[in-house]
């Protein structure tokens, strides 16, 4: 009887965490580069091929800022496209418009196609004596949607409103974490060009990987976040982040 109540048990356990499992595979954002993508990525760069694996560091940070001049001179309109619609970059294209979760996502597929490794952040305000997570779980929220890429002196973060890189005065790459960490003890960088928005000096909170916590941005289009798990995983080797 024992084991009979054991057996279903551990059948009903099982049952429900393939069903999780099901739901957030079916939910995942995808990264990768369709066909479509390929193609309509020669629009916004043209032609041309890219070594990256040649490139000094000072090259890279160039073609990165051709990526992203690229996708703000396509779609220099601060209107997004409407949820429960697609936002590749096709779409980005022939709407002319967008917010920073639009251009975002173009500026990470374009990267991924010349060969850069990315990864979606999402930031956002926390306000008077907020808690990071608060700030994350209160909807609406001031928020902003960045890229940050790989380059050969570590992870640079590319802004999707403005012509911005998180480089420094001596030209290497801050990471987000390190502009947050920096904030919160009162260091000032020494930017090269200063950030053109408060969400970069101000007191934020951030998340890899998640897209949207509404889940109306990527197909299926319901209430569960869009979220790239593989990105939202390095989450996880951050929990030491003050305020977490």
């Amino acid at each position: 009887m024992i084991k009979s109540l054991m057996s279903v048990f551990a059948f009903i356990i099982g049952a429900y965490l393939f069903f999780c499992g099901g739901v957030l595979y079916l939910n995942a954002v995808d990264n990768s580069l369709s066909e479509e993508d390929r193609e309509y990525a020669r629009f916004y760069l043209g032609r041309g091929d890219f070594f990256i694996e040649s490139l000094l560091y000072e090259e890279e940070v160039k073609l990165i800022s051709l990526v992203q001049s690229s996708v703000l001179k396509i779609a220099p309109i601060d209107k997004g496209i409407p949820i429960d619609k697609e936002r590749e970059l096709k779409d980005l294209y022939l709407a002319g418009r967008g917010e920073c979760y639009d251009r975002s996502r173009a500026i990470e597929k374009l990267l991924r196609y010349v060969g850069f490794k990315t990864r979606h952040v999402a930031l956002y305000l926390i306000r008077g004596k907020d808690s990071a997570m608060r700030s994350i779980l209160t909807y609406p929220n001031t928020s902003h949607a960045v890229t940050e890429v790989l380059t050969k002196r570590g992870w640079l973060a590319v802004d999707s409103n403005n012509y911005w890189l998180s480089v420094d005065a001596r030209g290497n790459p801050i990471p987000i974490e390190e502009i947050q960490r920096r904030q919160r003890v009162n260091i000032e960088i020494e930017w090269a060009d200063p950030p053109p928005s408060p969400m970069y000096t101000w007191p934020f909170s951030f998340v890899y990987g998640l897209y949207s916590r509404h889940g109306r941005f990527y197909p299926p289009y319901n209430a569960i976040p869009d979220i790239n798990y593989q990105e939202f995983l390095d989450n996880f080797f951050e929990l030491n982040r003050p305020g977490f």
